[in-house]
């Protein structure tokens, strides 16, 4: 294309539409052709790319030379034969030799720069596909590690419950199956809508009620939008787990745990208080759920989120706030 548009564009410029001449800038065109391949495929990757400078230099400019010195035999048979076209440089003179390869050095850097570009565009975009394809993979990874250490809890909590031969079983088992459906089937998707995951955590509590019956306060405010609003699945439970792991470990006291949620000005606020004993690891937040959970977060929002973890009167207090679209 790059030759094409030279050769209408010098056609042009001699207001000359003969058929002939366009069979004259053939030759020259030819040779244009393989230097610049000669250079794009062979000089560059061989010499330049391998660090070897000098010799790219003195590799180029000889290329350089022997094709400005082609062209002008090219343009002097030419004017030979009667062609106007190229009678201003028929001659094999050094100034005309110089001004052909100052000519075709412009030609070079053109056709190098546009390869260069043409490469980088094409490296970012392999390399964004390679992040992409990483990160994918990762948060897939971390979603998939809570599924195990959730169903793990909660078939404890089911054996604890038959054990008692508790009549909550049967609910217990119809929860946790819709909790196993959307954690299965409905959050393999990058968004789900912000009511559904309510309602799964909403549905998580339920089982944590039917566990710890009066001994667990449970307090779930939520101050939703009207309208569709979506976020990533299993972001949210990784906290209310991580209260029910620390607030009742050991804990054989009445249990409070306190869970707010509110969108506001195009974020979600997310909130989660429960009881800690000074000692327990949930403080400096290097349990695994929260590490998972943080590292989710930096892959998903990078900065455009805020995480506080703090303790305060024996409470561990996480909270959250991530964008919603």
């Amino acid at each position: 294309m790059y030759y094409l548009l030279v050769a209408l564009l010098v056609l042009n410029l001699t207001q000359s539409h003969d058929f002939k001449n366009y069979l004259e800038l053939s030759g020259p065109l030819l040779l244009q052709i393989g230097l610049t391949y000669f250079n794009l495929y062979f000089l560059i990757p061989e010499l330049l790319f391998a660090k070897k400078y000098i010799y790219y230099c003195i590799s180029l400019l000889f290329a350089l030379v022997i094709v400005a010195v082609g062209i002008l035999m090219i343009h002097k048979i030419y004017a030979f034969y009667g062609s106007q076209l190229f009678a201003y440089d028929a001659s094999l003179t050094l100034k005309n030799i110089v001004s052909q390869t100052i000519d075709l050095i412009y030609m070079v850097g053109l056709t190098a720069g546009i390869k260069f570009g043409k490469d980088w565009i094409l490296n970012r975009q392999r390399i964004k596909e390679r992040e992409k394809q990483y990160l994918e993979t990762e948060l897939n990874f971390l979603k998939s590690q809570i599924q195990p250490h959730f169903f793990f809890n909660t078939l404890n909590n089911l054996y604890a419950l038959s054990l008692k031969k508790s009549d909550m079983v049967p609910e217990l088992i119809l929860k946790l199956s819709n909790l196993m459906s959307y954690m299965l089937y409905e959050s393999n998707s990058p968004l789900v809508p912000l009511q559904k995951e309510i309602s799964y955590l909403e549905s998580y509590l339920a089982v944590e009620q039917l566990r710890f019956g009066d001994r667990l306060s449970l307090n779930f405010d939520k101050e939703l939008m009207t309208g569709e609003l979506f976020i990533p699945p299993m972001i949210l439970i990784l906290f209310i787990e991580n209260g029910f792991k620390h607030g009742a470990k050991n804990n054989i006291d009445k249990i409070a745990i306190n869970i707010s949620v509110k969108i506001e000005n195009g974020f979600l606020h997310f909130r989660v208080e429960n009881p800690v004993s000074i000692n327990n690891n949930a403080i400096d937040g290097s349990g695994i759920g929260l590490r998972n959970g943080k590292r989710r977060l930096d892959l998903l929002y990078g900065d455009d989120y805020t995480l506080d973890l703090s303790v305060m009167d024996n409470l561990f207090i996480a909270s959250l706030k991530i964008p919603v679209c």
